[in-house]
């Protein structure tokens, strides 16, 4: 079922972050945390990212708090990690 989910929620989740940063809405990071757990549960079953795995939630949870206090580029800041771990899985995939 998780696999299912992988890529639709996690795509969904970048789109859901970036319109959240361009049109400075916090409500849009949190729903973003949510399409993000899916991939936060895989991750968390390798033991590289047993526990990082689990924090890719709360990255968009802090964006969404800078956002609510009117600070974009924290927010930004904040996304980052789970933009490049998106990526990244992106690489892994499409390379192999």
């Amino acid at each position: 079922m998780i696999t299912i989910l992988f890529w639709p929620f996690m795509i969904a989740s970048v789109v859901l972050s970036i319109l959240g940063i361009w049109i400075k809405s916090h409500r849009l990071f949190y729903a973003s945390a949510i399409c993000i757990i899916p991939m936060s549960i895989y991750l968390a079953g390798w033991p590289l990212f047993r526990i990082w795995g689990l924090l890719f939630p709360l990255f968009y949870v802090g964006a969404a708090i800078s956002m609510k206090k009117d600070r974009r580029s924290l927010s930004l800041l904040a996304c980052l990690p789970v933009y490049f771990v998106i990526g990244w899985l992106a690489f892994i995939v499409l390379n192999q």
